[in-house]
C-alpha cells in the first residue's frame, strides 16, 4: 500500500516559494551602490546638462562628459549614459550636495514612467513572487499519477 505525501509536498512547495520570495526581496532591497558619506549625497534634484564629449557605448566606457549648472557655477561631470551627440541638452538628476567628483544620472522618463527606484524594485519583487506562486499552484494542480 502506497503512502500519500500530499500535505508534505504542499508544505515543501510553500517552504521553497517562501524562501525564494525572501531571497528575491533581499537581493532587490540590497543597496545598489557603495556607501556614501551623507544622506544629501544620494538625494537627487533635476537639472539640465549639455553634452561636451560623447563616449561610444561599450564595455569600457566611462560615460559622456557633460556640463551642468550647480548653483552659480558650471561644472563638468560624467553622465551615467553614453552615445549622446555633443551639444545635446539632456534632462538629468544631480546630487543635492555634489562633491568634487559626482555622476549625473539620466532624468525621469517621460510618459508615465516611475523615477522612484524603490517602487521599481518593489514591482519586480511582487511580479517575481507572483510568478513563483503561480508556478507552485500549477505544480499542485497537475494530475496525480496512479501508483
Amino acid at each position: 500500500m502506497a503512502r500519500r505525501h500530499g500535505s508534505a509536498s504542499v508544505a515543501l512547495v510553500l517552504l521553497v516559494l517562501g524562501t525564494l520570495g525572501m531571497v528575491v526581496f533581499a537581493l532587490t532591497s540590497w543597496p545598489q551602490s557603495q556607501r556614501v558619506a551623507s544622506f544629501s549625497a544620494v538625494q537627487l534634484r533635476p537639472a539640465t546638462a549639455t553634452v561636451v564629449r560623447s563616449d561610444p557605448c561599450g564595455a569600457g566606457t566611462r560615460g559622456d562628459l557633460v556640463e551642468v549648472r550647480v548653483g552659480n557655477q558650471t561644472r563638468q561631470a560624467r553622465l551615467d549614459g553614453c552615445g549622446h551627440a555633443p551639444g545635446q541638452q539632456l534632462d538629468v538628476r544631480i546630487p543635492v550636495d555634489p562633491g568634487a567628483d559626482f555622476v549625473v544620472r539620466p532624468g525621469a522618463p517621460t510618459g508615465g514612467g516611475s523615477s522612484d527606484d524603490l517602487v521599481d524594485r518593489l514591482s519586480w519583487v511582487l511580479v517575481t513572487i507572483a510568478g513563483l506562486a503561480g508556478g507552485g499552484y500549477g505544480m499542485l494542480l497537475r494530475p496525480r499519477r496512479a501508483a
